[in-house]
């Protein structure tokens, strides 16, 4: 029984679609890209706040990698790389701001959606209300203790990863994560008491 090209492409691991597409194969490189989108799209959307941004940090990062995979050193997992690449971006729209660009608001409706998959009325309630609750917390957190907490918590990576990635050694990542978690834990409890 023969597998389908297609389901051999979703198996393949990173590196040898890495090695494929630096060898020019397009499907390959259309693979990498498509396997990395909906992850990356959503770390923007946590890190930089809007989906305006995030869509902004999920092309300037699929660029950066269509244009430099060569520069990929393959030392880090892909998607570490990729990650600190939209970090990168996220970081050169935080400064624009600073510098009087515009922001959307951090709940833009993409974040405070929560899918109801037929849940009863009061589940869907209690859902929404708690992810406004974490959003909240989250968006009160300075813009490095959500990226530890983002970076570890959400998307896996391991804490020398994360440290790699922000350029910090790993007890410092590690007491900054140790510090989102008790300052995220400490809103969400002040944040139940005030319901």
């Amino acid at each position: 029984m023969a597998v389908s090209s297609r389901a051999t492409k979703r198996t393949r691991s990173d590196a040898t679609l890495v090695a494929a597409a630096r060898e020019g194969d397009r499907e390959a490189l259309e693979a990498l890209l498509a396997r990395y989108a909906s992850p990356v799209y959503r770390f923007g959307l946590r890190l930089c706040g809007s989906e305006e941004e995030a869509r902004d940090v999920l092309q300037e990062t699929l660029m950066t990698a269509f244009r430099g995979l060569h520069a990929f050193r393959e030392q880090a997992r892909l998607s570490t790389w990729l990650y600190q690449v939209a970090r990168s971006h996220c970081s050169r729209e935080r400064r624009r701001e600073a510098r009087g660009g515009e922001r959307l608001p951090f709940d833009a409706e993409a974040v405070r959606a929560v899918p109801s998959l037929e849940r009863a009325p009061d589940e869907v309630a209690h859902a929404r209300k708690m992810g406004a609750m974490l959003r909240d917390a989250l968006a009160a957190l300075s813009a490095s203790d959500r990226e530890a907490l983002l970076l570890r918590d959400v998307e896996g990576l391991s804490a020398e990863e994360a440290a790699r990635l922000t350029g910090i050694d790993v007890r410092a990542h590690k007491s900054r994560l140790h510090r989102a978690r008790m300052r995220l834990r400490e809103r969400l409890a002040r944040g139940d008491a005030d319901s």
